[in-house]
């Protein structure tokens, strides 16, 4: 297991991006891959920044780990519980003009990873769970 701790702040993000695109070359991932997966967790990340965190100091975790059906990435955070069904989903047909601003990153995730889904316990905080089904090489 594979696991980078840190403090939730936006001036971070760069670094869980170069986490897991190291951890997706360990792995011998496409590039194409690697972009998914740090186009998905960045999101996430900056999702619990944002909103979990509104801003403040917090503890934030990213786990990225091989297994059988591809790559999996673990994002664990302990701001307030979090449910993914109070997020509207984004028009993404309707005019640049008439979208909400933000919005998309739950829409992305689930667009570039295979299995999206949310957890909440009081004591493990948020866990958010992704996968990316890859064949890899052998």
């Amino acid at each position: 297991m594979t696991t980078l701790s840190l403090c939730a702040d936006l001036g971070d993000l760069a670094i869980v991006r170069e986490f897991v695109a190291r951890i997706g070359t360990d792995l011998d991932l496409d590039a194409d891959v690697i972009y998914d997966l740090q186009l998905a967790v960045d999101e996430a990340c900056a999702n619990v920044i944002n909103h979990g965190y509104g801003g403040q100091a917090g503890r934030l975790e990213v786990t990225v780990d091989p297994v059988k059906e591809g790559v999996q990435v673990v994002v664990r955070d302990w701001a307030g519980a979090f449910d993914p069904r109070t997020v509207p989903t984004p028009d993404v047909e309707a005019p640049l003009e008439e979208r909400r601003l933000g919005g998309l990153g739950l829409f992305l995730m689930r667009k570039v990873m295979d299995d999206v889904s949310f957890a909440f316990d009081a004591e493990k905080g948020n866990t958010l769970r992704m996968v990316k089904r890859v064949r890899r090489r052998e």
